[in-house]
């Protein structure tokens, strides 16, 4: 959020700059009374906006492959090592965990218990804002082995980005603490969310990553580095809304950089206009 407010920032001055510029051009009201350094400013100026331009319109491509990769990998095959990959099997495991909340059986889970209250807005009369503040953050760290028709593949979870982890989930807010975190409790804290995201032995589960073959000789499925190929893990039945989901942002993003682009040449183009 913060480097997209500072890049709507640089936009806003560098085009009321340009704006300034145009105006005092128009009127023949003089600037500075030394042009010479002002032109030379402007030039260098737009030769910045060009190099951003460049910079930001080399994202779009990957932008475009990452959409269609998301859910046009390379067909799985053993010997296929460092290549980007998806991978579908059933977990089977033989550490089963307890959800640390509902106490449920699961072969991998993440848990979650964030409290929430309600405080004043800093300005006057604007109402009241929801502060939350986390109480728990929990997972299990075990290698899990998805079987296949190719052969067992291993797969990390908390390798993988938790943005891009589409499994089971359950998920409630109540008034009183969790036991759990009971010790944590405040007054000020009214409602509780808890979450909890597993894996169950037995699911289908498909994993989408680079592979690769450990020193024991075993394959595992781990993130990619680069932006062109995304990395997940989602159990089968949310694997089609992922994949949509991960296609629909990087297209936006793919936009975002196009217009970038088209508002940096445009402000470069205006500097360089004026002065002649």
């Amino acid at each position: 959020m913060l480097r997209k407010l500072g890049r709507i920032a640089l936009y806003c001055i560098l085009t009321a700059f340009v704006y300034f510029v145009l105006l005092q051009q128009l009127t023949d009201v003089p600037i500075s009374s030394d042009r010479t350094v002002f032109q030379i400013v402007s030039y260098v100026l737009a030769f910045v906006l060009l190099l951003l331009a460049c910079w930001q319109w080399r994202k779009v491509g990957p932008y475009k492959k990452r959409a269609w990769m998301s859910g046009n990998p390379a067909a799985f095959s053993p010997d296929m090592i460092d290549c980007y990959v998806r991978f579908t099997g059933k977990i089977a495991t033989e550490k089963a965990h307890r959800l640390p909340l509902s106490g449920s059986e699961c072969a991998f889970y993440i848990a979650s218990v964030v409290a929430e209250w309600e405080t004043k807005k800093k300005k006057p009369g604007k109402g009241m804002e929801t502060q939350r503040k986390s109480l728990l953050r929990e997972q299990s760290a075990d290698e899990l082995m998805l079987e296949g028709k190719d052969g067992p593949v291993y797969i990390k979870v908390e390798y993988f980005s938790a943005n891009w982890l589409e499994l089971r989930k359950r998920e409630k807010t109540q008034a009183n603490c969790p036991p759990q975190v009971a010790y944590k409790a405040e007054s000020k804290y009214k409602t509780y969310r808890l979450l909890e995201r597993y894996i169950q032995d037995g699911d289908k589960v498909a994993a989408q990553g680079r592979l690769s073959l450990n020193a024991d000789g075993r394959l595992f499925i781990k993130p990619a580095k680069r932006l062109e190929f995304p990395s997940f893990v989602a159990v089968a039945a949310q694997l089609a809304q992922l994949t949509e989901t991960i296609a629909a942002k990087a297209c936006h993003d793919a936009w975002v950089k196009r217009i970038n682009t088209a508002f940096l040449l445009i402000n470069a183009v205006l500097l360089c206009y004026l002065w002649h």
